[in-house]
């Protein structure tokens, strides 16, 4: 990843105060249709991410990421808990106030080209933000060019039609879109996911600059642990709607403490094969389990997940507690919180109860 693992670790450095943004049990049900169950997309989560951090999101599909970047940035509206920026929620106060503040957080989507009209040149698209905003109207053009510079695309791409872009073209001109409304949070779903492989870390370290630059937080959500452990100050994982492990990196990472963390860890290809799978058993011995791998995701429905643990149909080192009480996100360790029995009995803790 180059100077990315250097340049991005410097948030919450600034010592404490009000967050960038913050999230209070943020809850999503999409309604049943045709008899099928009510979808929890979403389950009381809370976390929040320091002025000028990067907090990372993590994840397999279909656990709630995309959902989440979804209700920060107001694309849908939650069922319940509460968004905050900078202090203040996001869904009271006059409607000019609520404007005011949907400007200070963005959405740079894991397709570039979803979010460019192809009707459009890039300067067009740049300047329909602007006007909307009433931004720079007495430059403009200026402020367009400035923005593509930003992205190290310069001003030649601004006649250019999104067709006439490559893949990580059309992401630059994305993410110049978003900063053209001067956000303090970037919500990035999966930025580079889309990219070549050869492109990923051109991006990466194009964000990591602006961000320096321009002291923004970053909400980077990925499945690749390898890109989060690079970009991100704290991690939160997520499984069925839930945070179940949250943390500095290192510490997530490094010494996961929910077995689907380590499901995840362990998941990261590492060129010694033979390191990898003694890690794998020390983990699983570690903590009284087996080594086997977990077995593939099972449904929400296929245990009563408020009177049990959701992960217990694929846990390794599940006890008869698991099965009785859904546990916590509590603390485990010093800037760590783990959602599991097991793991806060060895951690000295005794059951996470509800």
């Amino acid at each position: 990843m180059g100077e990315v693992t250097a340049a991005a670790r410097h948030g919450g450095s600034d010592g404490p105060g009000i967050p960038a943004l913050r999230c209070v049990d943020l809850a999503k049900h999409y309604p049943s249709r045709r008899r099928q169950p009510t979808v929890m997309a979403l389950r009381g989560v809370s976390f929040e991410v320091p002025a000028g951090s990067t907090f990372g999101v993590v994840g397999e599909s279909g656990c709630g990421k995309s959902t989440l970047a979804r209700l920060l940035v107001g694309l849908e509206a939650p069922t319940s808990g509460a968004v905050e920026i900078a202090g203040r929620r996001v869904d009271t106060g006059p409607r000019s106030d609520r404007r005011a503040l949907a400007r200070r957080i963005q959405l740079v989507f894991q397709d570039p080209f979803s979010s460019l009209d192809p009707r459009m040149p890039v300067a067009r698209a740049l300047d329909e933000v602007l006007r909307f905003h009433h931004l720079h109207d007495d430059r403009r053009d200026e402020r367009v060019v400035e923005l593509l510079d930003m992205v190290a695309l310069g001003g030649r791409f601004a006649r250019r039609y999104p067709h006439e872009l490559s893949g990580g073209q059309a992401q630059r001109v994305a993410i110049a879109r978003a900063l053209a409304v001067e956000p303090q949070v970037l919500v990035l779903d999966e930025p580079t996911s889309a990219l070549d492989v050869s492109v990923r870390a051109e991006i990466m370290n194009l964000l990591v600059r602006i961000q320096d630059e321009l002291r923004l937080s970053y909400l980077f959500i990925s499945h690749d642990l390898s890109m989060v452990r690079h970009v991100s100050d704290d991690i939160a994982v997520m499984y069925l709607g839930r945070v179940v492990e949250v943390g500095r990196y290192d510490a997530v990472l490094d010494a996961p403490m929910h077995p689907y963390t380590r499901a995840l860890a362990d998941a990261v290809p590492v060129p010694d094969p033979d390191a990898k799978r003694t890690s794998h058993e020390a983990r699983a011995v570690s903590h009284g389990g087996r080594a086997d791998p977990p077995p593939e995701p099972a449904s929400a429905r296929d245990v009563d997940d408020e009177h049990a643990c959701a992960f217990l149909p694929r846990c390794p080192v599940a006890e008869r507690v698991c099965g009785e009480r859904a546990p916590r996100l509590a603390p485990a360790a010093a800037g760590h919180e783990v959602s599991c029995h097991v793991a806060s009995a060895a951690a000295g803790l005794g059951p996470a109860d509800r």
